[in-house]
């Protein structure tokens, strides 16, 4: 086990025993069905994790950025709806329709980060190292790098309430 691997169980492991509430992550897919009949999206689970920010991290130490997210909740509808409403209505719905619990945060379209070392000193992602040491871009600019180890303190602290 790697000490970035070990370093994202054990955030997982503190909020674990915790007991803070995880949330699902998902994948979007297009159900087969009748040819020439157009099928809505739909939601596969792929996992649970918990926000911190930027990323989620999963039980097995698995990181991913943080994308579009939604509730498994009935969609409201509504009149006069702009793009934007109606592309996150879609997105609920297809929550509501999958096998997730009614309220459950469901993250998609997520990308799982490349841990190992090639990939983070080629700094492709969030996730580069400088000097040494394991760096996340919170932000757009140079002034949103930071310290993943840091990073991971402190929103772990902050989700169970140090």
């Amino acid at each position: 086990m790697t000490a970035l691997h070990e370093l994202l169980v054990q955030a997982a492991a503190r909020l674990q025993a915790a007991g803070v509430h995880d949330e699902a992550l998902a994948e979007v897919y297009t159900p087969r069905g009748i040819p020439l009949v157009k099928r809505a999206p739909a939601l596969r689970p792929i996992g649970r994790a918990w926000r911190l920010g930027v990323v989620l991290v999963s039980v097995d130490g698995r990181l991913f950025t943080a994308a579009e997210s939604t509730r498994a909740v009935e969609p409201k509808w509504f009149n006069h709806r702009s793009s934007e409403v109606e592309h996150r209505r879609i997105a609920q719905q297809a929550a509501h329709r999958g096998p997730f619990a009614e309220g459950d945060v469901v993250n998609f379209e997520v990308v799982e980060l490349a841990l190992d070392e090639a990939s983070l000193r080629a700094g492709s992602g969030p996730l580069s190292i400088v000097d040494d040491t394991i760096m996340l871009r919170w932000a757009g600019h140079d002034l949103g790098l930071t310290p993943l180890d840091a990073y991971l303190d402190d929103r772990v602290s902050l989700l169970i309430g140090e």
